[in-house]
């Protein structure tokens, strides 16, 4: 006859991360330059942008789908000012997700890693994005722990306490925020007649858990470049800060969120009644990974000094902090050409693929940045292009789980030299390493037959510490306590030695 035992138990909430994964593919589409816009002569410049419009969690798998903007700068054919088209390409993924459920939530981080235009004919293009897509999903979990048995006097049950302590996500929240803000150009900028190109970026320089609910602040910001009177090009840079709230859930006040942003739109337009005046429109997703250490007790091992008893235990994860910096990485690099240049109109510096790999103990994370120069030349515009591949080496942290993310912490800087343009900038690469291990921990004990006594038993046994063994374990197989042991022996203390002989008392 066996009986299952009560136990009080701890409930720990939270999410556990079902997948993890980096999607990655190409776009391709022939477009013919629309009526209104004058032939191409030479394109000069291509970026886009990644807007995730919809991603949703199904059975076994993650719906994404959503546009890529792509803008062309050109010089058009004769002595026109330059020129800018856009173009739109949609992209859509199902990915099979095996453990994804609808019940989970999915984070997602788009991001574009190069855009290429070649020109067919002077009204026709052949326009290739190529896109990546990390995805985690993320499934509510309870992890319910042992930590008493309700019954241990009456069966005779030796109870050994233990800690969980670990690092838990305690909320996966997002929230999509949309606003509208009216822009002045400085003054001394000339009047706009166009707007060439829009880069936008949005930032998140403080998020912090408030009873229930996460505050979070930041800016987007917008870099414009836009073609006055008479084909002149000047730049204009925008901040628009925000503040937003968003549910934490009830477990995670005291928690550290981790913030991603990306635009699910973008739009910035001319005012027509004041052309000194544009009007900007973001669309905006706000993703929130909120983690903290959680500590309960928990029932690490038990015996009966009396009865037969089974336990079943399974494996729970624990993650703790191994470390965590931000470090910054100067960049410098020299875009040759043997054109004679003037004026510098443009920089951009664009983040690409990241990667990372381990040699030996050490960790190497890896960063591609393009960058791209308008400068006024001899004959026209030109634009100078380049990559600089970055490695930032971690020392030591071998078995140890990285993350990181990458920044450009201000906007690149260029200027003339001879034989080209020096470009530099500064980027930021904030990296955590978590250590990650299990602890078991019982999850059932049946309660099986009462022990016989055995008259001729004697009363007392010698034991010797085998190596590896505390006085628990000992204990355990002696089917005696700690305490009679230590009472028996003369220990004034709990800690025993390979070899020590010990005084076991029996019946």
């Amino acid at each position: 006859m066996t009986m299952e035992l009560e136990f009080r138990r701890e409930t720990v909430r939270c999410w556990q991360a079902v997948c993890r994964t980096t999607l990655e593919q190409e776009e391709t589409a022939e477009c013919i330059v629309p009526d209104a816009c004058p032939d191409i002569w030479q394109v000069l410049d291509s970026r886009g942008r990644m807007l995730l419009q919809r991603k949703e969690p199904q059975e076994g798998r993650g719906e994404f789908s959503g546009l890529i903007r792509v803008n062309i700068l050109y010089q058009p054919e004769g002595e026109g000012a330059l020129e800018s088209m856009e173009v739109t390409l949609p992209f859509a993924a199902s990915p099979d997700l095996s453990q994804v459920t609808r019940r989970c939530v999915l984070r997602a981080e788009p991001r574009l890693l190069w855009v290429d235009v070649h020109l067919l004919n002077p009204r026709k293009i052949l326009v290739r994005a190529n896109w990546e897509l990390k995805v985690e999903g993320w499934a509510p979990s309870a992890l319910s722990l042992a930590c008493y048995g309700e019954e241990g006097e009456t069966y005779a049950l030796r109870q050994k306490p233990g800690q969980f302590r670990s690092l838990v996500v305690t909320g996966v929240q997002e929230k999509a925020f949309s606003y509208t803000d009216g822009l002045t150009l400085p003054a001394g900028c000339p009047e706009p007649q166009t707007i060439l190109s829009v880069r936008a970026d949005c930032t998140c320089t403080e998020a912090r858990v408030i009873g229930t609910k996460l505050v979070f602040k930041g800016e987007a910001r917008l870099k414009l470049l836009l073609r006055g009177e008479e084909g002149t090009l000047f730049p204009a840079e925008f901040r628009l800060p925000y503040s937003q709230l968003m549910d934490a859930g009830e477990d995670s006040e005291d928690a550290v969120c981790d913030m991603t942003l990306y635009f699910s739109d973008v739009k910035c337009t001319l005012d027509p009644d004041d052309p000194r005046m544009l009007q900007a429109e973001l669309s905006v997703q706000a993703q929130a990974c909120m983690e903290k250490e959680v500590q309960v007790p928990i029932l690490s091992d038990l015996y009966s000094t009396a009865w037969e008893v089974q336990t079943q235990r399974e494996e729970v994860p624990l993650r703790s902090m191994a470390g965590a910096s931000e470090d910054q990485i100067a960049l410098r690099q020299v875009l040759e050409t043997s054109e004679t240049l003037g004026e510098i109109l443009d920089v951009q510096a664009r983040p690409g693929r990241c990667d990372q790999r381990r040699e030996g103990e050490d960790w190497i994370l890896g960063q591609e940045v393009r960058w791209v120069v308008l400068v006024r030349g001899e004959e026209g515009m030109v634009s100078l292009e380049g990559i600089t591949r970055v490695e930032h080496r971690l020392p030591g942290l071998g078995e140890k789980e990285i993350s990181c993310r990458w920044e450009l912490l201000r906007e690149p800087a260029a200027s003339p030299i001879p034989g080209g343009v020096e470009v530099s900038g500064l980027l930021s690469v904030r990296w955590t390493a978590m250590e990650t291990g299990a602890t078991p921990v019982i999850t059932r004990v049946t309660l099986g037959e009462q022990r016989e006594k055995s008259g001729e038993s004697p009363s007392v046994i010698i034991r010797a510490v085998r190596t590896g063994e505390t006085l628990w374990d000992v204990a355990k197989d002696c089917l005696s306590t700690e305490g009679e042991i230590m009472e028996a022996t003369g220990l004034t203390s709990g800690e025993v030695w390979p070899g020590e002989m010990l005084l076991i008392p029996k019946g």
